[in-house]
């Protein structure tokens, strides 16, 4: 937890899995052995995802006692994934004998890599361990060749050689060759990133604004209250927006909780405020607000969606976020059909297609809330042309104005955003119900950060590059070959204990 956003320490994410390692490889390369490895891991996992993801429980318990169910059944879950890593190491090291400072990278960026693909909202990307140098958007340039996944391998190679070197010091062993060795490893890869810095070709494509209107979540749930609310703070923040010549406005996730396209009268006059705005900024306003589609079969499908305001009108385009909340939006695993009686909850449907919004020229891609965290749609977005990403969001949930009452998700999700925006070279827009609201130029660095739980607007000039990245042409190739890597392990493994059954029963036979 130390590593990851608030705190952003710069050392602690070059060491942390060191203790680990060390530990499975001091253990027997036995079935004990085996077994300790996993019993670690399952213990290493509880410490590191309990407290991690502890705002589950902090931030939601507000809200239903279901928070201790859901923060319970997601740490069990993860430990599961832990305890495969674990499993996995120690196979790799005391079977197969690949090097520590290989087998670590290897099965950890697996694992990461395995949870971020289940089918469907059962797929957790949040925060992998490359996200923690995001404080540092220079150091991580090589996220353009390998992506958020290919820092992740690295920090963990890194702490693959740290332990490699702490196992020389303690054998009173050589160790020169690999401090050599862990040196470049550590400044390669920084190196390249520091000079793509300040080599980056950037152009700038409009000047934008965000706003943040700061409707408490209590409110949000409350259909009547919330439009209220939301009207007043949007008098407020917009015309004083009309002077700064926009070209687009962006505002948050579900800011106007209406469905769309409907002449519904709570919905039209939702949108015949939103036109006015429009046109009194001469400029388009993007929005969040509710899609649907009809079933067929007399009901319909919710989207949570996104929609652009030209001042002629409401645009003839919409995006319907792709990767949905677990629970929230989507409840894994089970039909949605069958959850009829929950309003809304757990039965959004999945968007298709990934259409542009475009405005004077320049094409914006747009990000939901936590889709923030998935790689593959920022990706897809540059690949279809997008020169600028948005990002969406309310982070209500993740806490209240009290210091005492915010948790580390309001800083762990936009890191995700930065990633994305080094990942492709692209510029980033983010409009947070209650913040964090900002803008990320190429190289990650971000600019005009809002305060938390406060009203406030910001206007600037967002930059994009016309770089194609070999990320974003090629995807993530070392998550992928890490992830194939582990499962010619495991069939390796899984062959080589059935050969050694077949030769026991053999020599019982004889």
């Amino acid at each position: 937890m130390v590593s990851f956003p608030p705190l952003n320490p710069l050392v602690t994410p070059f060491v942390a899995l060191v203790p680990f390692a060390l530990f499975v490889h001091g253990l027997d390369g036995d079935a004990e052995g085996r077994r300790a490895a996993v019993r670690g891991s399952l213990l290493f996992g509880l410490v590191y995802f309990g407290l991690l993801l502890y705002w589950i429980l902090v931030a939601l318990i507000w809200f239903t006692k279901l928070a201790i169910l859901a923060y319970v059944a997601t740490i069990v879950a993860l430990m599961g994934f832990s305890a495969l890593f674990g499993w996995m190491l120690h196979r790799a090291v005391h079977l197969w004998r690949v090097p520590l400072w290989l087998a670590l990278p290897v099965t950890w960026t697996s694992i990461e890599w395995l949870r971020a693909h289940l089918p469907g909202s059962l797929a957790f990307p949040w925060l992998g361990l490359g996200t923690s140098l995001t404080g540092y958007p220079e150091l991580v340039g090589i996220a353009e060749i390998v992506g958020a996944r290919g820092v992740t391998f690295w920090l963990a190679l890194a702490n693959g050689v740290v332990a490699v070197l702490v196992l020389r010091l303690r054998m009173r062993r050589p160790w020169a060759g690999v401090a050599a060795a862990l040196a470049l490893v550590l400044a390669l890869p920084m190196g390249w990133g520091v000079w793509r810095a300040h080599t980056l070709v950037m152009r700038p494509v409009g000047k934008v604004g965000v706003v943040q209107p700061n409707i408490r979540e209590e409110l949000k749930l409350d259909q009547v209250a919330v439009l209220d609310s939301t009207r007043a703070a949007l008098h407020r923040l917009l015309p004083p927006l009309a002077s700064d010549s926009l070209s687009l406005v962006v505002m948050p996730e579900v800011v106007m909780p209406v469905w769309l396209p409907s002449q519904e009268p709570t919905s039209a006059g939702a949108m015949m405020v939103l036109n006015r705005y429009a046109r009194q900024l001469n400029a388009p306003i993007l929005f969040g607000a509710l899609g649907f589609s009809l079933d067929g079969r007399g009901g319909y499908v919710p989207y949570n969606s996104a929609f652009l305001m030209r001042p002629g009108g409401l645009a003839d385009w919409e995006y319907d976020k792709h990767y949905l909340v677990p629970m929230v939006e989507r409840v894994p695993l089970i039909p949605a059909k069958w959850l009829t009686g929950l309003q809304y909850f757990g039965k959004y449907g999945v968007g298709k297609g990934w259409p542009l919004a475009y405005v004077d020229g320049t094409a914006y891609g747009v990000l939901i809330c936590y889709e923030s965290s998935y790689p593959q749609g920022s990706r897809r977005f540059r690949q279809e042309g997008a020169d600028v990403l948005l990002n969406i969001t309310n982070d209500a949930w993740y806490g209240r104005e009290p210091w005492w009452a915010r948790t580390s998700a309001l800083w762990q999700h936009p890191a995700h955003m930065v990633m994305r925006a080094i990942e492709n070279r692209v510029g980033v827009a983010r409009a947070a119900n209650t913040g964090i609201s900002m803008f990320i130029d190429p190289i990650g660095r971000i600019h005009d950060a809002t305060p938390l739980f406060q009203e406030a607007t910001r206007v600037d000039t967002v930059y994009t590059t016309d770089v194609r990245t070999l990320y974003t042409r090629y995807g993530d190739v070392l998550g992928d070959g890490s992830a194939l890597a582990a499962l010619l392990l495991v069939l390796a493994s899984w062959w080589s204990a059935r050969g050694t059954r077949a030769l026991d029963r053999s020599a019982e036979h004889n």
